[in-house]
């Protein structure tokens, strides 16, 4: 059954944001906010039900060239 909230002003334009094409703002409030774990087991079964970090490998790749380097500030 549906209910009604009242949120700032602040918070509707940040859930708003959050919206994706054809989102309701129950689905933005279920992807963005999740229950705390009372164990280990059930942050183990939440963290395997999340999707895969969106990651840009470009990035990665360049970290990983760079690992080891300074800056040129320090010697």
């Amino acid at each position: 059954m549906p209910k009604c909230i009242t949120v700032d002003d602040d918070v509707y334009n940040l859930l708003l944001a959050l919206k994706r094409p054809g989102d309701s703002f129950t689905k933005v409030l279920r992807r963005h906010v999740a229950k705390p774990a009372d164990t280990c087991g059930e942050l183990l079964d939440a963290m395997e039900q999340m999707p895969p970090p969106e990651v840009d490998l470009a990035v990665l790749d360049r970290i990983e060239r760079e690992r080891g380097r300074r800056s040129g500030g320090r010697k």
